[in-house]
């Protein structure tokens, strides 16, 4: 993600230069095409803490949700420095010893996730767009 948004800043700095040079932008102007790693989501987003396992529930990322809400049921991917790593689905959602079916924006929480994933501190878990 950061080398795409480096790229666009040189660009977009070339492009203001030759502008304030009094050249034509119109006609040397090509667009600048930005594709992340990752462009599925529906914008939820959560940012891991740290994992742990319950015996016989599971594995349990825990961490605070830094934009959108998160739903028990929802498809979700696991992204490391802006990659996606692995698939997986919420199968419950805990806030402060207290079940939830949401947690939105702003908010610690626990979430209880389906199968075997790769979850380390500082990964981000994002909802997957539903079809």
């Amino acid at each position: 993600m950061n080398e795409t948004l480096r790229r666009y800043n040189e660009a977009e700095s070339s492009r203001l230069a030759a502008l304030a040079a009094g050249e034509s932008g119109a006609s040397s102007y090509a667009p600048v095409v930005v594709s992340a790693a990752v462009s599925l989501g529906s914008g939820a987003e959560f940012s891991v803490e740290d994992v742990f396992t319950i015996t016989g529930r599971g594995l349990v990322a825990t961490g605070h949700v830094t934009d959108g809400i998160l739903r028990e049921g929802d498809a979700i991917l696991v992204l490391r420095e802006g990659s996606s790593i692995g698939e997986s689905e919420i199968d419950g959602i805990e806030m402060f010893r207290k079940r939830a079916k949401e947690v939105s924006s702003g908010t610690m929480a626990g979430l209880l996730l389906r199968g075997k994933v790769d979850v380390a501190r500082g990964d981000v878990i994002r909802v997957v767009a539903s079809a």
